[in-house]
């Protein structure tokens, strides 16, 4: 592995940012290339971007940072509407990624941080808890808002100001690894759990066998939508920082990072029909070795009885 060479011609999404390093979990300017030249197998945008891993924390991350990341979602399948068998699906095969409503405390009031197409918000209102979406989009907030009857909010200062210490679990699926800033929405959750509340967060594991199997082709990799891939060490750091506590981590079972990365070894692109035929496949190997995704916990500090 080669130390960080800004000389780097190849082309990458927002060339015009500074090439300076800047860890987005300890802020060090220290790095080591990782994994160069990524393309974007699974839309097929032009963007081209690499990642490097701070020396200090370790955290993989792109370099740069893109600062604007708006064009990288045109036409993004996941803020898609899915069927009910697709959602069926996740309920049933993807568990250990979506805790079923039943496993928070009857009455929660849940805040469902980067809610996609809506469907865990759904899921936990017909499960009768009190649930809040958050997307950045407001055309996509208010779209999901309208169809699914569930406030769906996309200003961060109105869930500021609405929402103190109002929520009881907040979840994150497969949101944080495309932050462009860590500590601002780390900052903002905290200050949305009410005491004893929980922030459970699920992103894919650089570190697995998945992806030293595909490398640059692992379909969680996900360039150039993902930013960034914090561990433990990372998790427990954030915890620290804003006030929470590290309350533990597991493995979560997911078959699309492994099943689109069949497509992607064999066609040099992502393709459904493939995906979808060696999904059984998939689904058997990440149960059997569930090492592709790590779903963290941090607990806000209930405030002291003395």
């Amino acid at each position: 592995m080669n130390e960080l060479n800004f000389s780097d011609s190849a082309p990458v999404a927002n060339a015009s940012a500074p090439p300076v390093f800047t860890c987005l979990c300890c802020g060090s300017h220290k790095a080591k290339a990782f994994l160069s030249n990524c393309p974007d197998f699974y839309l097929r945008k032009s963007f081209v971007v690499s990642y490097h891993r701070c020396i200090d924390c370790e955290l993989v991350q792109q370099h740069p940072v893109p600062v604007d990341t708006s064009s990288y979602y045109d036409d993004y399948p996941v803020h898609q509407t899915r069927s009910a068998a697709y959602s069926w699906f996740r309920r049933t095969l993807m568990s250990s990624v979506y805790l079923p409503p039943s496993h928070w405390k009857k009455g929660s009031r849940i805040l469902d941080y980067g809610c996609g197409d809506g469907w865990y918000v759904e899921w936990c209102k017909e499960m009768g808890l009190d649930v809040v979406g958050f997307e950045p989009s407001p055309r996509h907030a208010q779209a999901l808002s309208d169809r699914l009857g569930v406030l769906v909010l996309s200003d961060v200062e109105q869930i500021k100001a609405s929402y103190a210490s109002s929520f009881d679990v907040i979840t994150l699926h497969f949101v944080v690894e495309h932050l462009t800033s860590l500590q601002s929405t780390f900052d903002l959750l905290s200050t949305l759990l009410k005491p004893g509340g929980s922030i459970r967060y699920v992103v894919p594991n650089i570190h697995s066998w998945e992806f030293r199997l595909f490398r640059r082709r692992w379909h969680s990799l996900d360039a150039p939508r993902h930013i960034s891939f914090p561990r433990a060490e990372h998790a427990r750091r954030i915890a620290t920082e804003f006030g929470l506590e590290f309350s533990g981590e597991s493995h979560a079972a997911f078959p699309n990072g492994f099943g689109g990365s069949l497509p992607t070894v064999l066609l040099s692109r992502f393709s459904k029909l493939v995906f979808l035929l060696t999904l059984p496949l998939s689904v058997v190997v990440t149960r059997l070795f569930p090492s592709g995704n790590l779903a963290f916990l941090l607990s806000h500090r209930k405030p002291s009885s003395t």
